[in-house]
This record gives structure tokens, C-alpha cells and sequence, in this order.
């Protein structure tokens, strides 16, 4: 059963959350099914070792009920129980992440129950500590909406007349959470609309627009609503004074946004930098660097203390093109300990080898190409471009030509590789094969045929429809022009 719903729910627990299952179990408060119990009990000391063999149904029952007769829908029936019981663990726990959302669940429990002053002291209280969070993303809207709820329903509830805002602040609230709400949506959906040819319907969209575009003042000073509507703009007419716009809000408002949010924010500004460079405009290679730069500084690219190894190698793979060497070589080194434990040595060795090649260090480039290990298809791709590149600058020709030769082979065996990242690499190591020909036979071709040959070369670069790495080569084949 070590494939049961059960067993992949708990192969996600750390070992302290583990260990507080296994106490959630043991409350009868929350749990009065001993055979609940005693297998949470043994699944807990199996954590996180959770085989076939100690998963295994009879010896399962064994441990539960030792010396007696199988019983499989007895197990069956506990299993299901023990499923019912994490679901509700895993609710309670993300329900305790969020004391600001419980609030309102006191608020009302409270109301309910006629305790009113009581309730007007926690209502204070909440609506003090949230006036004091500088970070005012949806979520707190949100939050403010419930409490002015919570506020009108206490307002309609007690006997005496008098004036009361909550029902304003009530409308204040909703109308500010769905803005930002909207328009942070409206973002994803043009970006998904081009992405993945698809096309959304909402009606609202442009009623969420339509109330930022007519008192844009208004609204510049809720970051949630502003930057998105910027970003909106930038994602859908493609207008680079709406990126710098969304820099500008961004610089000044950034400590009004949760780490999430900017982490979001962020990444529609990379894709647009990415758009920008693959059409060329080469200026937007130092804006995304920059963008690194200050999601290095606040923290923003680690998750659970850890920098992605893709992070890592996008960031280094942006500055050796801007040629900040330096830069590079510290940034491989300082953050070579927060890489993922499992990936951090390939890591490490693929991006410190693409520095050397950088500083023309070629023999440290094969020396480390060597170590990568290629079980992930992104590390096998770019460590073979790598050492294609290589090869060229070292004039290894019958290097190079065994290396392209065996990758068409593995673009045959590789079934899983997308056609447009196929036809790129496939293009990518044809053509280099080309120019390292022509290279090699530059003192052997007489004037005509080397001008011809030159000419197709530079034609089939221009005119290819993918080609990975296609700076470097067009420079490459720029070199060789007669």
C-alpha cells in the first residue's frame, strides 16, 4: 500500500509536521479511532522510509492488530479514516498559518454568541493591528472587507441608533480587493492568452480598467491596484514607458507588497526583458540583470533558504553575456551553498565551466564538462552546446565533428524533447559543423569557393527559424567573412 493516498500525503510532511500528526492523532479531541491511532503510531516511526515492504498490507495489519486474522476491508476502512483525519490536520495547519484570517472567525463566533463587548474589544484590536501592517497586497483588503462586515452585522445587531462608517468602509474594501484581485489576474490571463493560444472571457476586466483609467490619481497610492494595472498595460501593448512606469511605482511602493507578491510582480518584468532580447534589442540583457540584482539583495529568488539551480544558471548565463566576469565568478562561489543539496554540485560544475569558457580557460571548460552529470535534459543540452562551442575555439575539428555526429543520434533517441527546442539545437550544431569546415579549410579553398560556401553559410544562419546560441555563432561566422 506503499502507493495509497495515505502514504504520498505523508511522504510530503516534514519530520516536525510528522511528529505533530502523529499528537493530532493521539487527541481525542480530534481523533477517537484507535486503529487510527496505532497506525498513525507505526507509520510515524516509519517516516520517512515508507517502502513497499514495511507498507506491505499484511504486515501493516500485523503491527495493528498483532496474531489476528487478516482483515482487508478492516484496513481498508482505517486507511480511509486516517486520510479523513490529515486532510482536516492539513486544514487546521494552514488555517494556523494565517492568525490575521482567524479574526474574523473569533469576530463572529463572538457576535453569535451575544458576547458584544467582548466582541468590540477584538474588533478594535483587529482593525488596529491591521491599520498598522505596511504590507497591503489583496489579501488585506480582503481582510479589511471581513472586518467591516463583521462591523455592520454588530452594527445592525444592537439596539441603539447611531452613525456608522462600516457599511462604507464595507464597499471600500470589496471595491479595492476586487481591483487588485482583477487586474492581477488580467496579467496572467494575456500572458496565458499568448502563451498557450488560448482566449479567456471576462466582461469585468474591462470594468476593473475603466474605473483605474478614469481617476488614475486615485489609485497610485494602492500598490495592489497600480502596479498591476501597469503591468497590464506593459503585457498587453508591449510599451516600454509602462515597464519603466512599473519600475518607478515598483521602487517606491515595493515595501507596501508581501515577498509573494513581488516575487510575481518581478517575474512579468524578466519575461517582458526576455521578449526585448529575443527580438534583439540588446539593451534589456543589463534591465533583467538588474532585476537579478535586487531580487538577490531583497532575498526575493530564495525559496526556503535555497536558490534554484535554474535561477542560478539564468543569472550566470545573463552576466557572462553582459561579460561581468568578475561579478560572475563571486556570484558562483557565494552561492554555490544555498543551491538544492541534490543538484548543487552539477550545478555548480556546468555555470563555473561556462565562466571558463567566458575567460577562454578552455582546458578548465572540458576538465569540468567531464564531472557534469547529464540525467536532466536542460544540463545535457547546454553542456553539449558548451563543449561544441569549445571544441570550435580550440580548433578541435575531429572533436568537434564526433560531437555532432553523436548528437544527432541522441536528437533520434530523445523522444520527450519539444520540436522547437529539437530544431534548435539541431540547427545549432549543423551549422557550427558548417563554419568549423569552412575554418578549417580556409588556407585550402580557393577565393570563389570560399566566398560561396561563406555566403550560403551566412544566408542559412540569417534565415533559420530557431537556432540556440545564435549571437555567438552569427559572430562566429562575422569572423570568418572574407
Amino acid at each position: 500500500m506503499h502507493q495509497h493516498k495515505l502514504i504520498q500525503l505523508l511522504r510530503s510532511l516534514s519530520r516536525r509536521e510528522m511528529t505533530r500528526f502523529r499528537e493530532f492523532a493521539e487527541s481525542p479531541y480530534h481523533n477517537k479511532h484507535d486503529g487510527v491511532r496505532l497506525l498513525v503510531q507505526y507509520l510515524s516511526a516509519a517516516y520517512p522510509d515508507f517502502t513497499e515492504e514495511r507498507c506491505e498490507r499484511e504486515k501493516l495489519f500485523q503491527a495493528l492488530f498483532p496474531g489476528t486474522p487478516h482483515d482487508q476491508p478492516k484496513l481498508a476502512v482505517i486507511f480511509t479514516y486516517t486520510v479523513r483525519l490529515l486532510e482536516l490536520f492539513l486544514e487546521i495547519e494552514g488555517f494556523l498559518e494565517k492568525p490575521d484570517a482567524r479574526t474574523p472567525f473569533l469576530l463572529g463566533q463572538l457576535r453569535q454568541r451575544q458576547q458584544l463587548r467582548w466582541f468590540e474589544k477584538a474588533l478594535s484590536k483587529s482593525e488596529a493591528n491591521a491599520a498598522q501592517q505596511r504590507e497591503r497586497d489583496a489579501d488585506w483588503y480582503y481582510l479589511r472587507f471581513r472586518l467591516a462586515t463583521e462591523s455592520d452585522y454588530f452594527f445592525t445587531t444592537v439596539a441603539e441608533r447611531r452613525r456608522d462608517s462600516s457599511l462604507q468602509d464595507k464597499q471600500f474594501y470589496l471595491n479595492h480587493y476586487f481591483l487588485s484581485v482583477k487586474l492581477r489576474d488580467a496579467c496572467e490571463m494575456a500572458v496565458r492568452e499568448r502563451i498557450l493560444k488560448v482566449a479567456y472571457q471576462d466582461a469585468l476586466v474591462a470594468v476593473a480598467l475603466q474605473q483605474v483609467e478614469e481617476d488614475p490619481e486615485r489609485y497610485q497610492s494602492v500598490p495592489a491596484i497600480n502596479i498591476y494595472y501597469q503591468l497590464y498595460q506593459m503585457i498587453t501593448k508591449a510599451g516600454e514607458d509602462y515597464y519603466y512606469g512599473v519600475l518607478h511605482h515598483l521602487s517606491c511602493q515595493q515595501e507596501d507588497l508581501p515577498d509573494e507578491e513581488l516575487k510575481n510582480i518581478y517575474n512579468y518584468l524578466q519575461n517582458y526583458c526576455i521578449q526585448k532580447i529575443n527580438t534583439g534589442e540588446a539593451k534589456f540583457l543589463q534591465e533583467i540583470f538588474q532585476l537579478y540584482q535586487v531580487q538577490l539583495d531583497k532575498g526575493l529568488l530564495l525559496e526556503d533558504g535555497q536558490l534554484s539551480e535554474w535561477h542560478y544558471k539564468n543569472i550566470v548565463t545573463t552576466a557572462l553575456r553582459l561579460n561581468a566576469l568578475d561579478w560572475v565568478y563571486h556570484f558562483i562561489e557565494d552561492y554555490r551553498e544555498l543551491l538544492p543539496e541534490g543538484a548543487r554540485d552539477n550545478a555548480y560544475r556546468f555555470n563555473l565551466a561556462s565562466y571558463h569558457y567566458a575567460a577562454k580557460e578552455y582546458d578548465k571548460v572540458l576538465a569540468l564538462l567531464t564531472r557534469v552529470e547529464y540525467s536532466d535534459l536542460r544540463y545535457s543540452l547546454g553542456a553539449k552546446a558548451l563543449l561544441l562551442r569549445t571544441y570550435y575555439d580550440l580548433e578541435e575539428y575531429s572533436a568537434l565533428y564526433a560531437l555532432v555526429d553523436s548528437f544527432r543520434q541522441y536528437l533520434v533517441r530523445n523522444k520527450l524533447m519539444a520540436d522547437g527546442r529539437r530544431q534548435g539545437y539541431y540547427n545549432l550544431f549543423k551549422l557550427t559543423r558548417r563554419a568549423a569546415v569552412l575554418l578549417e579549410n580556409t588556407g585550402y579553398y580557393n577565393r570563389r569557393r570560399y566566398h560561396k560556401e561563406w555566403q550560403r553559410l551566412h544566408r542559412d544562419t540569417q534565415e533559420a527559424a530557431a537556432v540556440f546560441n545564435k549571437a555567438w555563432l552569427q559572430q562566429k561566422i562575422a569572423e570568418l567573412e572574407p
